[in-house]
């Protein structure tokens, strides 16, 4: 039987020089999914306030926005009821945020493991 555990993942970056990055996860294991409910974003410093979309898919071009927000620095969360399966990718993409701060994605739900029977 497959058993529901909690889910708890976070993706960072440093942001490049114009105040860009990317990042990403997702469940690796073969058999797993992730039940997110909630996708929380922020960067470390907010002297220019970044906007942060987030895309569930293979990249962020071919990917699906699921939220996006103009406070990407200091901090937003948007719900999510999607199911995130191996092989995608939840990815944050922050633009106009601070040179060489670090961006955070935190991911809370549920994943679904196999048994181990």
């Amino acid at each position: 039987m497959p058993a529901q555990l909690s889910l708890s993942a976070d993706a960072s970056v440093v942001l490049n020089a114009s105040g860009n990055g990317t990042a990403a996860c997702g469940p690796a294991l073969p058999g797993t999914s992730w039940q997110p409910t909630s996708i929380a974003v922020s960067v470390s410093t907010n002297n220019s306030e970044a906007q942060c979309n987030v895309y569930l898919g293979l990249n962020a071009a071919a990917g699906s926005l699921l939220g996006a927000t103009s406070t990407g620095s200091t901090g937003d969360s948007t719900d999510c009821s999607q199911t995130v399966w191996p092989g995608q990718s939840l990815i944050a993409v922050w633009t106009g945020g601070d040179a060489g701060a670090t961006a955070t994605m935190s991911v809370f739900g549920t994943k679904t493991v196999p048994g181990g029977g």
